[in-house]
C-alpha cells in the first residue's frame, strides 16, 4: 500500500468534519439537560469562569513585566523590589487558577464520558442489539472498542479543543489591545515619502498568524483521514488477537495456528503501514510548528528593535509587546497549534458517530446527521 493514499481515499470517503461535528453534538447534547443538567451546567460554568480569571492574571503578569523592565531600565532600586516583592502573590494566583482549571476541566471530561458511555451503552445493550448488529452484517468495527476508547479519547480532545478556542478568543481581546496601544504605530521613510503604519504590531501578528494557518492547513489536511484510518487498523487488529484467543481450541484441534498466524501479522502489517503515513505527514507539521515556536519569540523583538533604538519605546514597552505577541499570534494561528488535536477529535468522534447510527438503522431510523457507516471491510482498497 502506497501511505500517500492514505489522505486522498479518505477524503472523499469518510464523512466530513462538520458532519461529524452535528452528529456528535445531536448523540451527547442531552448531558447539559435533563437530569444532568444542574452538574453539566456547573461544570461548564466554572472551567469558563477560571479561563477568564487566567486571562485576567496573564494580562497582570503583562503589565509586571513592563513594570520590572522599566525599573530595570531606570536603574530604580525602590521600584524594581517593589514589582519583586509582587511577584510571589503573582505566582500564587497563576497556581491558583491553574487548579481550578484542572479541577473543573478534569471533571467535565469524566462526567460528561460517563453520561455518554452509559447512553451507548443502554442501547448497544438493550433490545440485544449488540447480537442484532452482528448478525446483521453491519456492525461497525470494533464497537467495545468505540465505547471503551474512542468516548473517552472524543471527550478529552474536545474539550482540550474548545477551552483552547475560548482563549485564543480571550487572547485575542486581551493582547491585540496590549499590542494596540504599548506598540502603537510605525513610521517608514522611503526617500521623500513617509509611511505610516498604524498598529504596527498588530498588523504583524495577524500577517504572520494568517500566513501560518494557511500554511498548515494545507500540509496537513489529509492527517485526519490517515489516523481515522490507524486507529481502524488498531481496533481490527486486536479484535484479531481476542478471535485467536477465543477459539484457541478449535484452532489448535484443526492446526491452523499457521494459518491465524499469518492473519495476525497482516493486521499488523496494516497498523505500521499506516501509523508510518501519519507519521510522514505530522513530520511535515512539525517543520511548521518547531519554526513557529522559535519565531514567535524573535519577531516582536525584531519589530520593536527599531523604535526602541529611537526611543519610542522603553524596555518595558518591548518586554510587553514580546510577551504579548505569542499570545496574540496563537489567537491567530490556533489552527497550527490544535491541527493534529482535531484530526484526532475527528477521527475518534467519527467512529463514536458510526456506532450509534448503526444502531439507530438497525431499529429503522435515520440518522440525524446522515453519517454514512463504514465497516473495515468497507475502506477503499487503498487504505485497507
Amino acid at each position: 500500500m502506497n501511505g500517500e493514499e492514505i489522505g486522498h481515499e479518505h477524503k472523499g470517503a469518510l464523512p466530513e468534519v462538520r458532519r461529524i461535528a452535528r452528529a456528535f453534538h445531536a448523540l451527547t447534547r442531552g448531558w447539559w439537560g435533563g437530569q444532568t443538567r444542574a452538574q453539566a451546567w456547573f461544570l461548564t460554568f466554572a472551567l469558563a469562569a477560571s479561563l477568564c480569571v487566567m486571562m485576567g492574571v496573564n494580562v497582570l503578569a503583562n503589565r509586571w513585566q513592563g513594570w520590572f523592565f522599566d525599573a530595570l531600565e531606570k536603574r530604580d532600586g525602590a521600584t524594581l523590589w517593589g514589582a519583586v516583592a509582587f511577584l510571589p502573590l503573582l505566582v500564587f494566583m497563576t497556581a491558583g487558577v491553574g487548579v481550578c482549571i484542572v479541577l473543573s476541566r478534569e471533571t467535565l471530561q469524566v462526567r460528561w464520558r460517563e453520561w455518554i458511555t452509559r447512553k451507548l451503552l443502554a442501547r448497544w445493550m438493550g433490545s440485544l442489539r449488540f447480537q442484532r448488529l452482528k448478525s446483521s452484517g453491519h456492525e461497525p468495527a470494533n464497537p467495545e472498542y468505540r465505547i471503551a476508547d474512542d468516548v473517552r479519547m472524543t471527550v478529552e480532545h474536545l474539550t482540550d479543543l474548545v477551552i483552547g478556542l475560548l482563549t485564543a478568543l480571550l487572547s485575542a481581546v486581551a493582547f491585540f489591545s496590549i499590542l494596540w496601544h504599548v506598540g502603537g504605530g510605525f513610521r517608514v521613510s522611503l526617500g521623500g515619502l513617509v509611511i505610516n503604519l498604524p498598529a504596527y504590531f498588530v498588523l504583524a501578528a495577524l500577517a504572520y498568524g494568517i500566513f501560518t494557518s494557511g500554511l498548515i492547513t494545507i500540509i496537513g489536511r489529509s492527517l485526519i483521514w490517515k489516523i481515522a484510518a490507524r486507529n481502524e487498523a488498531e481496533a481490527a487488529f486486536r479484535s484479531t488477537l481476542t478471535l485467536l484467543r477465543d477459539r484457541a481450541e478449535d484452532i489448535a484441534a484443526t492446526r491452523r495456528a499457521e494459518e491465524e498466524h499469518a492473519k495476525s501479522t497482516d493486521a499488523y502489517g496494516k497498523i505500521v503501514q499506516r501509523w508510518l503515513s501519519a507519521i510522514r505527514t505530522h513530520g511535515h507539521i512539525t517543520w511548521i510548528t518547531n519554526s513557529n515556536g522559535l519565531m514567535i519569540a524573535t519577531v516582536p523583538l525584531l519589530l520593536a528593535a527599531p523604535k526602541y533604538l529611537a526611543g519610542d519605546m522603553s524596555l518595558g514597552d518591548v518586554a510587553r509587546v514580546a510577551a504579548a505577541f505569542g499570545p496574540a499570534q496563537a489567537a491567530i494561528s490556533w489552527l497550527v497549534d490544535n491541527f493534529r488535536i482535531v484530526a484526532q477529535w475527528a477521527a475518534s468522534a467519527r467512529r463514536v458517530v458510526e456506532l450509534a447510527e448503526a444502531m439507530e438503522q438497525l431499529d429503522g431510523l435515520t440518522p440525524t446527521a446522515g453519517v454514512q457507516v463504514f465497516a473495515e471491510n468497507a475502506l477503499p482498497q487503498a487504505v485497507q
